[in-house]
């Protein structure tokens, strides 16, 4: 028996030791997914690649992790000669400081490297593609920034002259940047960059936006810049709504819990870029200022985005182990009333479970709702005489999907392995609403 019991424990300690090994060997995710040496035209790929960086060279993948491009490995024809292209981002060991990009083309049937540049910074965080100058050939568009901080991003544009005799990837703007959006704004048939930025004078922060278009081989400012909330700590995401007149809406932060939305278009008449909900003179926008930090969604799924503005706040429960839950209209804007929030939708929103409860406009002066803050469960109370009345039904969240038929739910909403569901209670039901009304209301964002 004593035998058997040491056998074990070796076994035990030899299979301990080489999973310890094995952990150690993974340093980070750009190791994990460096290419597994694939076979065929991406193994001699790589093998250019490895070449040109020099054979025995260590390095890193790395990775952008925003926008539509996330390998390492980025394929595009970017000279316009109608064969793709390969970038690929890398550093070597022992200079982590620098991002450097490698280019690579196929020439008679197999895949050299004509490029090896450095980057602007220690991490890149995008990689985009468009033809500003409509002559054929894509320019690029990359991000960067210092890996671990959004403070310090840098924006450069790029074209590509493969040629054998001189190959070079031009840079045509470098600039510091917060946000940006790649599109053809002013409907002239060209795609511009769309650019927000601070600059900060005497410790004072002003931001702004822009519209760069590509004009004599460079890119350039059109017109005057349109003066942004100056009080935005981080830009969070950029929604393009797509039209006879593009408008772009842009999440920024005030802090954790609060954030406003700008909305950018480009005024073709005046030829001007438009921030028609900051004001000039105070360099805020209060109209679309809202806590909690409800993103800009099109809520109804009509083409059309809808900036969440938080209603009156709802009154706080006695009861110390329950919160009230925000009520917030959903506002549409355009062009022809520039600055003008057009309510289309109010809703109940659960910030925490990222899901919101439709409500009809009837209903605004008649509810309450709470959250329990041991449960999580919400509860919707009628109030139409002033104070907290019956409870008309209950909102619970869960990540498992389906609940179980024990757990005595009238209705459910799911999207994925998300699931809201809860009880409608009779009081509810005199007060009209169904089971299918309050499921069919029910939307994850």
């Amino acid at each position: 028996m004593s035998k058997r019991v040491t056998l074990i424990s070796v076994a035990a300690v030899l299979l301990l030791g080489a999973f310890i090994f094995v952990m150690s060997r993974l340093h980070s995710p750009q190791e994990v997914l460096a290419p597994p040496n694939p076979g065929g035209e991406f193994r001699q790929l790589q093998q250019a690649f490895e070449n040109a960086v020099g054979p025995g060279t260590e390095y890193r993948l790395q990775y952008p992790d925003e926008g539509e491009y996330r390998s390492a490995y980025v394929f595009y024809d970017i000279d316009g000669d109608k064969e793709r292209e390969s970038l690929v981002f890398y550093t070597k060991n022992g200079d982590e400081s620098n991002v450097r990009v490698n280019i690579l083309e196929m020439r008679d049937d197999r895949w050299v490297s004509v490029l090896d540049e450095s980057g602007y910074g220690s991490k890149i965080d995008s990689v985009s593609f468009a033809d500003l100058d409509a002559d054929g050939a894509a320019e690029v568009i990359l991000s960067w920034s210092l890996a671990g901080s959004d403070a310090s991003r840098t924006m450069t544009v790029h074209s590509a002259d493969l040629s054998e005799a001189k190959p070079a990837f031009k840079n045509l703007a470098n600039m510091p940047y917060k946000a940006m959006l790649v599109y053809d704004m002013d409907n002239d048939g060209r795609q511009e960059i769309l650019v927000l930025w601070n600059e900060t004078t005497q410790k004072v922060q002003s931001n702004y936006a822009a519209l760069m278009k590509m004009t004599n081989g460079g890119l350039h400012q059109v017109g005057e810049p349109a003066v942004l909330d100056s009080t935005a700590s981080l830009y969070d995401k950029v929604y393009l709504q797509e039209g006879k007149t593009p408008i772009a809406f842009v999440d920024a932060r005030k802090d954790d819990t609060t954030m406003f939305t700008e909305v950018l278009w480009w005024d073709g008449v005046n030829q001007r870029l438009r921030a028609p909900f900051t004001e000039n003179a105070t360099r805020t926008n209060q109209a679309t200022l809202r806590s909690p930090a409800v993103p800009t969604t099109d809520i109804d799924e009509n083409g059309l985005y809808e900036i969440p503005v938080a209603l009156v706040g709802m009154p706080e429960s006695e009861d110390e182990e329950e919160v009230p839950v925000p009520l917030s209209v959903w506002s549409v804007t355009g062009t022809a009333d520039p600055g003008v929030l057009v309510p289309v939708e109010y809703s109940l929103v659960d910030t925490d479970n990222r899901y919101v409860l439709q409500i009809d406009e009837g209903y605004l002066n008649s509810l309450v709702a709470y959250r329990n803050t041991k449960t999580g469960v919400i509860t919707v109370y009628e109030t139409g005489s002033g104070s907290r009345g019956e409870p008309l039904f209950s909102l619970v969240y869960s990540e498992k999907g389906k609940p179980k038929k024990s757990d005595g739910y009238t209705f459910l909403a799911l999207s994925g392995e998300r699931a809201v569901y809860g009880t409608l209670t009779s009081a509810g039901k005199a007060e009209g609403f169904t089971n299918d009304k309050i499921q069919n209301s029910l939307l994850f964002y």
